[in-house]
C-alpha cells in the first residue's frame, strides 16, 4: 500500500508544489508583522477608541509590541492580547483579530462586548488561550466549533454570556483542551456524551445552565484527570453520580442546586486530592457512611438543605485543614462529635435544622479562628462555650430553638468582633453581662423566651438595631436611647416607671406592645373609607386618602389606608397577603420603606394604615394613567427631571438594600414595580405593599412560593420554572424600572419583545444607540453619560441568570456613585465624560478568593453571614 501512495503524491508535482507554496503565503497574507499594528488601530475603533486604548496610536505603529495589553513574539508578530476587565464595549472585532496569525493568547474577558461566537477565531491556527467570559454575546455555539478552533487550544472559556441552544458534541474534537469552562449561560439540551471523550480535562465547569432534566452522562468516568468539576444548577436528576469516584485528581466536586437522590457514595471519601465537596440543595438520602477515608485535604464540606440523617462521622474532627462544615437543614442526629470543637482551620459551623442532641463542642473557638456558629433549631442542652471568641474574631452565634442553659457567658459578651446573637427559645438564666450592650459591632440581639434578667443600660450601642428581648425578666425603665432601635420588641418582663417621650416617634413593634401612642382613633379611620377618598384600587382591595384631626394637638393629618378585602370574608390568599404585610412591615423600619402606623383586622375586613406619601407612585409619573394623589380626575404631569429620577432610584435601592443585606432573616419583596414605589412631598421614595413579600427562612435558606407572584414585565425568568424565593428576584424587577426611569416605557412596552428588559437587552446587544433609546424629556438634558451608566445597569440586572445580576449593595453603590457625579455637574461641564462603566462589570473576583491551586474556583455566597473559598 506504501508504493501506490508514493505513486500518487508524485504524479502531480506541480499541483503539489503549488500547495506547499500556497500554505505559508495564506498565513502571511492574514497579516505581515508591520500590518499588525493596524489591525490593532481597527480592532480600536470598533470599541470607540476607548480612554483604556489611548496607548495605542499611529504614531507609535512601528513599536505596537510596547503597546498596552499587547505582547508578541520573538519574531515581532502580535502573540497575546489580554484586555479582561479593560472597560471595552462594543462588538466583537472579528476581522481585526482573526488577521493576527501569530496569536496564541486571547483574554476579553470581563467587558461589554456584544454579538456571537467570534467565528473569526478559526483563523488562528496557533491559538491556545481563549478567554471571553463575562461579556454580552449571545446566540449558538457553531455545531462545528470543535473541528474548526486550532488542535492547539488548551483552554476555552466561554462563562457568563448569554449563550443559548445545546452544547456543540464536536467539543470533543478539541483533542488537547485542558479547561472548558460553558456556566452561566443559556445553553439547553442534554449534557452531550461526546465530553466523555476528553481525556485530557482538567476544569470542567457547566453549572447554571438550563439543561433538560438528565443524568450525568456515563462517558464522563473517563475524565481521569479532571481537577475542577463544577455543575451546580445544571437540572442533574437521578442518583448522585457514582463515576466521580474515578477521578482521582478531583480537587473540587460541586454538584449543588440540583435533584440528585440516593446516598454518597463510598468511594468519594477516597479522593485523596479532594479539597471542596459540595451538593448542597438536592434530595440525597442516607447516612453519611465512611469507610477507607482518604480525603484528609478537605476544607469544606457542604451536604446542606438534603434529606441525609445519621451521625456527623468522627473522622471529621480529625480534617485539619476543614474551614467550613455545612450540613443544615437536613435529619442528622446524635451528638456533635467533641473532636469538631478541637479543628484547627474551622471557620464556619453550620449545623441548623437537623436533631442533634448533647452539647455545643465545649472546644469550640479555642483552636481556630471561628467566625460563625449555627446551630438553631435542634435539640441541644448544656451550655454556650466559653472560648467562642478566643481567637478574638468571632462574629456570629444563632443557636435559637434549642435546650441550652446556663448563662451567657462573659467570655461571649466581652467579644468585640460580635455581630449578630441569636438565644431565642431557650432555657438560659441570669444576669446578662454588661458588657454585652457596649459591644461596638453588634447590630442583633434575640433573647426573646429565655429566663434572663438584668437592666437595659441608659446608651446602647449605636450599631445595634435589633433587639428582642420578650418573655425575660428584665427590670428596671426602658432607656430612652431604645428609640434609635430599627426594632425593639420588650413585652412580658417587669420593666417599670414612664416610657420615653422618645418612643412616640413611631417603632412599629412598640405600638404593637402598646408603647406609642397615635394621633387618631379607629373611628375616624372607619368613617373616611368612602367613595369621595379612594385613590387607588388593586387586586387585594381598595386605598383611601384619610384625613383626621389629631385628637393630643388638633392639628390635621392624613393617612393612606388599604382596605383589604371589599366583600365578604377574607380569602386564603388575601389574608396571607395582610398577614405578610403587617409582619414585615411592623418589624422594620427605613427612611426608603413606608411607615405601617397600625392595622385592624375583623372578620370581612383588614385595614392596613400608613403615612400618606402627598406624591403618590412613580408610575404615574412616568406614565401618566390613573388617579393622581387625592384627586378623583386623571392628571397630566409635568415630567420628572433627570435629577429627580436618579434621586427616587437611589432611595427606593436604599430600601432594597436594606431589606436584603441588613435585615436579618432578609427580605424579598417580590413585587417590585413603579406602582409600588411612593414619593413623599420632597419626591424621596418609599418602597411600598409588601403583601407578596417572603422573609427567608433562614439566612441562606430560600423561602418557597406556592404559585408565580409579581406582575407581568417585572418577574424574573426563573419564577416560571422555580419555587425557590431569592433575593435576585428583586434585583430583576428593579432592574426593570431602571429601565423605565431611562426610557421613559412601561415594564410590558417592548414591542415585538415582549417586555421593556427584553426589549433593552437586544438594542444594547445589536449596538443601538442608548440616547436614541432615552425618555426625550431627559435626553438632551446633559446627563447622557449617567442616563447611559443606569440603562446599563438596568439591562445588567435583568440578566436572564440570576447569578449573573449584582446584589443590590453593589447596584446602590453604582447609583451614589451616579448621583454624585449628576450633583456636581454644572451647565458649563456636562460634556466632560462619566467614567462609571467600570463599576457595571460583573466583579466575580470580589466574591471568591483563589484555592491554593490557583483554579479561581468560586464558591458563591450562601447567606448574608457567609465565607467564600
Amino acid at each position: 500500500m506504501e508504493a501506490p501512495r508514493r505513486a500518487c503524491a508524485f504524479a502531480y508535482p506541480s499541483l503539489l508544489g503549488l500547495l506547499l507554496l500556497a500554505l505559508p503565503r495564506c498565513y502571511l497574507a492574514q497579516a505581515q508583522p508591520a500590518d499588525e499594528a493596524r489591525l490593532l488601530l481597527r480592532i480600536k475603533r470598533t470599541w470607540g477608541d476607548p480612554p483604556v486604548l489611548a496607548g495605542w496610536n499611529a504614531s507609535a505603529a512601528g513599536a505596537h509590541c510596547t503597546w498596552p495589553y499587547v505582547g508578541c513574539d520573538a519574531a515581532g508578530r502580535v502573540a497575546s492580547l489580554t484586555l479582561a476587565t479593560a472597560n471595552v464595549a462594543g462588538p466583537f472585532p472579528d476581522a481585526a483579530v482573526g488577521g493576527l496569525a501569530g496569536l496564541t493568547h486571547l483574554d476579553v474577558s470581563n467587558n461589554s462586548i456584544t454579538g456571537v461566537f467570534p467565528a473569526a477565531m478559526y483563523r488562528c491556527s496557533a491559538l491556545q488561550y481563549l478567554d471571553v467570559s463575562q461579556n454580552y454575546l449571545g446566540g449558538e455555539l457553531p455545531a462545528d466549533i470543535g473541528f474548526r478552533l486550532g488542535t492547539n487550544l488548551t483552554a476555552l472559556i466561554l462563562s457568563g454570556n448569554g449563550f443559548n441552544g445545546t452544547i456543540p458534541a464536536s467539543l470533543s474534537g478539541l483533542g488537547n483542551l485542558q479547561h472548558l469552562k460553558l456556566d452561566n449561560n443559556r445553553l439547553v439540551g442534554a449534557i452531550p456524551t461526546e465530553l466523555g471523550k476528553m481525556t485530557r480535562l482538567q476544569t470542567l465547569w457547566l453549572a447554571n445552565n438550563p439543561f433538560d432534566a438528565g443524568e450525568l452522562p456515563a462517558s464522563f468516568k473517563n475524565l481521569t484527570n479532571l481537577t475542577t468539576f463544577w455543575a451546580r444548577n445544571c437540572n442533574l436528576v437521578g442518583d448522585f453520580p457514582r463515576h466521580v469516584v474515578d477521578m482521582p485528581e478531583l480537587e473540587i466536586l460541586d454538584l449543588s442546586i440540583n435533584m440528585l437522590t440516593g446516598s454518597i457514595p463510598l468511594g468519594v471519601w477516597s479522593l485523596k486530592k479532594l479539597q471542596a465537596l459540595t451538593a448542597f440543595r438536592n434530595n440525597l438520602t442516607g447516612d453519611l457512611v465512611v469507610d477507607d477515608f482518604a480525603a484528609m485535604g478537605l476544607t469544606m464540606i457542604d451536604f446542606s438543605e438534603n434529606n441525609l440523617t445519621g451521625v456527623i462521622p468522627e473522622v471529621f474532627g480529625h480534617l485539619e485543614n476543614l474551614t467550613y462544615l455545612y450540613l443544615f437543614s437536613n435529619n442528622f442526629s446524635g451528638e456533635i462529635p467533641a473532636s469538631i470543637g478541637r479543628l484547627p482551620s474551622l471557620s464556619t459551623l453550620r449545623l441548623y435544622s437537623n436533631r442533634f442532641t448533647g452539647t455545643l463542642p465545649p472546644e469550640l473557638g479555642k483552636h481556630s479562628d471561628l467566625v460563625y456558629v449555627e446551630a438553631d433549631d435542634n435539640e441541644l442542652t448544656g451550655t454556650i462555650p466559653e472560648g467562642l471568641c478566643a481567637r478574638g474574631k468571632f462574629w456570629t452565634l444563632t443557636a435559637s430553638g434549642n435546650r441550652l442553659s446556663g448563662s451567657i457567658p462573659e467570655g461571649l459578651a466581652n467579644c468585640t468582633t460580635l455581630r449578630a446573637l441569636h438565644l431565642e427559645s431557650n432555657q438560659l438564666s441570669g444576669e446578662v453581662p454588661q458588657a454585652l450592650w457596649t459591644l461596638t459591632q453588634i447590630s442583633i440581639v434575640l433573647l426573646r423566651n429565655n429566663r434572663l434578667t438584668g437592666r437595659l443600660p441608659a446608651t446602647m450601642c449605636s450599631n445595634l438595631a435589633t433587639l428582642n428581648i420578650e418573655s425575660n425578666q428584665f427590670f428596671g425603665s426602658i432607656p430612652a436611647t431604645a428609640a434609635a432601635l430599627q426594632v425593639f420588641n420588650a413585652g412580658n418582663n417587669r420593666f417599670s416607671g414612664k416610657i420615653p417621650a422618645s418612643l412616640g416617634d413611631g417603632m412599629p413593634l412598640l405600638q404593637r406592645l402598646n408603647l406609642s401612642d397615635l394621633g387618631f382613633g379607629e373611628a375616624s379611620i372607619l368613617r373616611g373609607l368612602v367613595e369621595e377618598n379612594l385613590i387607588g384600587r388593586g387586586g387585594s382591595g381598595l386605598v383611601y386618602r384619610v384625613t383626621y384631626t389629631n385628637r393630643f394637638d388638633g392639628s390635621a393629618g392624613a393617612v393612606a389606608v388599604k382596605r383589604i378585602g371589599i366583600a365578604g370574608a377574607l380569602d386564603e390568599r388575601l389574608e396571607r397577603e395582610f398577614k405578610s404585610e403587617a409582619s414585615i412591615l411592623g418589624s422594620v423600619r427605613h427612611n426608603n420603606i413606608v411607615r405601617l402606623l397600625c392595622c385592624l383586622s375583623g372578620t370581612e375586613v383588614s385595614l392596613l394604615v400608613y403615612d400618606y406619601m402627598d406624591n403618590g407612585s412613580l408610575d404615574k409619573w412616568l406614565h401618566g394613567d390613573g388617579l393622581g394623589g387625592h384627586l378623583t380626575a386623571r392628571v397630566r404631569r409635568p415630567p420628572l427631571d433627570w435629577a429627580t429620577r436618579l434621586r427616587v432610584a437611589v432611595g427606593a435601592a436604599q430600601g432594597l438594600c436594606y431589606m436584603h443585606h441588613e435585615c436579618s432573616p432578609p427580605i424579598v419583596h417580590r413585587d417590585v414595580k413603579t406602582s409600588n414605589i411612593l414619593l413623599d412631598s420632597e419626591f424621596r421614595a418609599k418602597v411600598a405593599d409588601f403583601g407578596l413579600a417572603r422573609v427567608l427562612a433562614r439566612t441562606g435558606a430560600p423561602e418557597t412560593m406556592s404559585a408565580v407572584a409579581g406582575s407581568f414585565g417585572y418577574m424574573a425568568p426563573e419564577c416560571g420554572y422555580t419555587k425557590k424565593v431569592s433575593e435576585k428576584f428583586d434585583v430583576y424587577s428593579f432592574g426593570v424600572v431602571l429601565l423605565e426611569l431611562t426610557t421613559g416605557k412601561g415594564a410590558s412596552d417592548g414591542g415585538e419583545h415582549g417586555s421593556l428588559a427584553e426589549w433593552a437587552r437586544h438594542h444594547y446587544r445589536s449596538g443601538g444607540s442608548i440616547p436614541d433609546a432615552t425618555d426625550r424629556s431627559i435626553r438632551y438634558a446633559g446627563y447622557s453619560d449617567e442616563v447611559e451608566v443606569v440603562f446599563r445597569l438596568g439591562v445588567l440586572c435583568t440578566a436572564d441568570l440570576p447569578s449573573s445580576r449584582p446584589a443590590m449593595k453593589d447596584v446602590l453603590e453604582i447609583l451614589l456613585n451616579c448621583s454624585e457625579q449628576t450633583h456636581q455637574k454644572s451647565k458649563t461641564e456636562r460634556g466632560l465624560e462619566y467614567e462609571a462603566a467600570p463599576l457595571l462589570l460583573p466583579q466575580r473576583g470580589s466574591r471568591r478568593k483563589q484555592l491554593s491551586n490557583g483554579t479561581g474556583f468560586g464558591i458563591e455566597e450562601r447567606s448574608d453571614f457567609d465565607s467564600v473559598i
